[in-house]
């Protein structure tokens, strides 16, 4: 038998400050992580999309490639999702890992097979030098080619981020948010209306 005693502290004693670090979130504006390197790809439509294109409005941004049997649809399934639930303004950009494979064609079907034919959703392919350079030093998100000997199923091809990285008007990196995160579209938001607030 475990007997536990708990000793409580007399009411009329006086409370000591705890030792304890007090850590606060900061609620009042978000950290500029990177800026937007000027870029030249082509979405879905065959459409050319450079930074530019961009700038002006916000916008969310994901890595994802078509053959993912996995994580990718549901990126792509959960923002379908949420873009009801946010600002119309809102714009959405999908780069592809797998540009070899991932033609303006492939991204499309792709693209409507999981929620999307919004005009303001780029799914963008063109070289792979200039994908990697927007999505991991620009974006800061993660994409490398799986070992074939590590691979579960034949389109388990690369290991890659399953964030959504959220980038202000001017083109600079300002928050991410994983994609099965509760309260999602709320949390989104609430950082929207920060960018709001600094203009």
């Amino acid at each position: 038998l475990l007997n536990v005693y708990v000793r409580n502290r007399p009411a009329n004693t006086p409370r000591l400050p705890s030792e304890q670090p007090i850590i606060k979130n900061n609620t009042n504006n978000l950290h500029v992580f990177s800026k937007i390197q000027p870029f030249s790809l082509t979405n879905q439509n065959n459409a050319l999309i450079t930074h530019n294109s961009l700038i002006g409005t916000p916008w969310l941004a994901d890595i994802i490639f078509t053959r993912c049997p996995t994580v990718c649809p549901r990126l792509t399934q959960t923002l379908s999702q949420l873009r009801p639930k946010l600002p119309a303004k809102l714009n959405f950009v999908s780069l592809t890992t797998d540009p070899a494979f991932d033609t303006p064609e492939k991204l499309k079907a792709f693209a409507e097979a999981n929620g999307s034919n919004e005009t303001n959703w780029h799914f963008l392919t063109g070289p792979k030098a200039a994908l990697m350079k927007l999505a991991v030093e620009d974006l800061k998100l993660i994409s490398l080619p799986k070992e074939t000997v590590k691979q579960e199923t034949p389109g388990d091809l690369f290991v890659h981020s399953s964030l959504y990285i959220l980038v202000d008007s001017k083109g600079q990196v300002r928050a991410s948010f994983e994609h099965n995160a509760p309260d999602l579209a709320q949390k989104i938001q609430a950082a929207l209306d920060m960018l709001e607030r600094e203009q």
